[in-house]
Parts: structure tokens; C-alpha cells; sequence
């Protein structure tokens, strides 16, 4: 029998759905608060070529992550190369490339979903907002112009439409295992605006309506996009920052920045007690803060993906301070 349903439901419905899509002050952020820190990767074949997703050690980082204590963890889907870490059937048409030469067999994604989940812990995707600046072969495919050669270039919404094909067919592989996507190149000079925005926020909520998106301006920290839920926050020196209370101007309040020397890195730059002291102060307004931590490479060194024990002594004295 159909259901029945009042005009007041309906209404109630949509409401809901348009609080999903808006991206302010959106309540599917309330996770976030909760999780005070999370961990990121960047884990990027093209360095060390597609063998490295193969040889990645799934149940090790899984390990690490679960000991420090995070609640969730970012991973790269790829970045400049032209090489992703999980299958893209979508990629690989539009950029006219033989099938696993660009976009990996192994689903690192997914494993890593199904590994973290038995510990509370969500898991977050990475991906640029355009094509990998180094692989001019699809650049060119996808339709955007090949200078400047390595360097972001301009975008427009025909080619936004079919970078959102290729983002929805991740999202609707993951559904409700992925919490959250973080957009990285975002930049107002390369052409990108509100309207490309809510597409890619629209095909990256489409396995999951629940997930949190954001979309990275550069170096900042301030409300970008209508359609964003949280802030993208990358930060250099991240304690010139002080975090007011949960919501800027509409986003939840995060930050991404680094243990190491720079992105990637395995050292530790800052002492643990600095680092416990400003995050603290953080969560404790309702922030959250996003740690980036260097994966090893070498087989040789330790199993491949896992993280330097010092950074990973760290991030737990972090984690603790922010949950006292």
C-alpha cells in the first residue's frame, strides 16, 4: 500500500535534504566536533609507480591509527601524477588510457574502510579539484588547457561536469563507508567558483548524503564556498590561529597542517607539549584539528604506508591532551 505522507512531512523532508546540500552549518558535521583530531595521508603513486598501492600494509596502519587514538583519517585518492589509489572506470574513459594504467586494481579506499570501521575510526577521501597537473595526456582528454606544464590550470564548468563523473563513480563505489572529501586546489585564479562548488558537492554526496565536503582556496582559513560544510584550514603555522567557537561564518571550524618539516614528512617539527596545548584549546571551542603524518615507502624500512614511531608518539600525546 502507498504511504501515505502529510504536507508537513514533506516539507520536513526537504528541509532535511536541503540542510544535507547547503553546507552551512550543516548538523551531518556534528561528528566532527566529537572526533576533536583526525590523521591524513599523503600516500601518492607516481613516486614509487602503481606497485606501492599493491604493496601498502592495510591492517598495519590500521593499527597505528587505532593506538593514536584518532576517530578519523584523510587518504589521497592521488594528486599530480596522473596515478590513483583505488579503480576509476570513469577516469580512465575520459582520459582515454588502457584500463589500470592510471587508476590502480587494488581499492586501497575500501580496505582501509573496512579496516577502520571495527574502531570507531572514519575514513575521509583527498582528491584535487582538476585533472593531475603532470599527466598531459589526460589533461588534454578532459579538456582544459596543457600550459602551464605542472602548475594547476584554469577550469570551467564543462570540464567540472566531467571531473564530477569521475568523483560521483568513487562516491556511489563507497557510499556510507567515506564521512567526508577534502578538495584540494580550489583557487579562485583557476576559474573556481560556487557553481563548480555545489556539482562536485553534489556527485561527492551522492553515495552518501550524510558526507561533509570542502574545497580548498589555499593557504587559509575562512569560509570558502556555499556549498562546503567545514573549513578546509590549511595552515603552515597553525598556533597564530585561535578557534572562537564551532562555526565560521557557517563552517565547522578545522584545520589540515603537518607534524613533519612539511607535508609528508616522517620528523617532528614541534615540541609535543606545543602541539597539546593549541589543539586542546581547539576542541575545546569546538574545532577540530587534521594532522598530516609521512607513510613509509621502503619495504625494507617497515611495512609500506605505516608511519614513523616518533610522529606516531606524538600524534597519541595529542590526542590524549585533547581529550582530557
Amino acid at each position: 500500500m502507498m504511504e501515505t505522507r502529510t504536507l508537513g512531512s514533506i516539507l520536513c523532508g526537504v528541509a532535511v535534504a536541503a540542510a544535507v546540500l547547503a553546507g552551512e552549518r550543516n548538523p551531518a558535521t556534528d561528528w566532527m566536533p566529537e572526533a576533536k583530531v583526525g590523521a591524513f595521508m599523503h600516500f601518492l603513486p607516481g613516486t614509487n609507480s602503481l606497485a606501492s598501492v599493491e604493496a601498502f600494509d592495510v591492517a598495519a596502519v590500521a593499527r597505528q591509527l587505532a593506538d593514536s587514538g584518532v576517530r578519523y583519517f584523510v587518504f589521497t585518492l592521488g594528486q599530480n601524477s596522473g596515478a590513483m589509489n583505488a579503480p576509476n572506470a570513469t577516469y580512465e574513459r575520459i582520459a582515454g588510457v588502457t584500463p589500470h594504467s592510471r587508476c590502480a586494481r587494488r581499492d586501497l579506499p575500501l580496505e582501509l574502510a573496512a579496516a577502520l570501521k571495527p574502531h570507531g575510526i572514519r575514513l575521509m577521501l583527498y582528491l584535487p579539484c582538476q585533472t593531475p597537473n603532470r599527466d598531459v595526456e589526460a589533461i588534454r582528454a578532459f579538456g582544459v588547457p596543457v600550459e602551464p606544464l605542472n602548475k594547476d590550470r584554469k577550469i570551467d564548468l564543462a570540464f567540472a561536469q566531467k571531473w564530477a563523473q569521475v568523483i560521483g563513480e568513487w562516491s556511489d563505489r563507497y557510499g556510507e563507508s567515506v564521512s567526508g572529501w577534502w578538495f584540494d586546489g580550489g583557487y579562485a585564479w583557476v576559474g573556481f567558483n560556487d557553481e563548480i562548488a555545489k556539482l562536485y558537492a553534489a556527485a561527492a554526496k551522492r553515495g552518501n548524503p550524510a558526507s561533509v565536503v570542502t574545497f580548498n582556496p589555499g593557504v587559509s582559513l575562512k569560509r570558502w564556498t556555499v556549498a562546503e560544510d567545514y573549513t578546509a584550514g590549511e595552515l603552515n603555522e597553525p598556533f597564530t590561529y585561535a578557534c572562537e567557537g564551532r562555526w565560521l561564518e557557517g563552517s565547522q571550524w578545522q584545520v589540515l597542517t603537518y607534524l613533519g618539516k612539511t607535508w609528508g614528512k616522517r620528523d617532528t617539527r614541534y615540541a609535543d607539549e606545543q602541539w597539546a596545548a593549541w589543539v586542546a584549546a581547539v576542541t575545546a571551542k569546538g574545532g577540530c584539528v587534521t594532522l598530516d603524518l609521512g607513510p613509509n615507502h621502503d619495504p625494507q624500512a617497515g611495512p609500506v604506508g605505516t608511519f614513523d614511531a616518533a610522529q606516531l608518539r606524538q600524534l597519541k600525546a595529542i590526542v590524549a591532551a585533547a581529550r582530557k
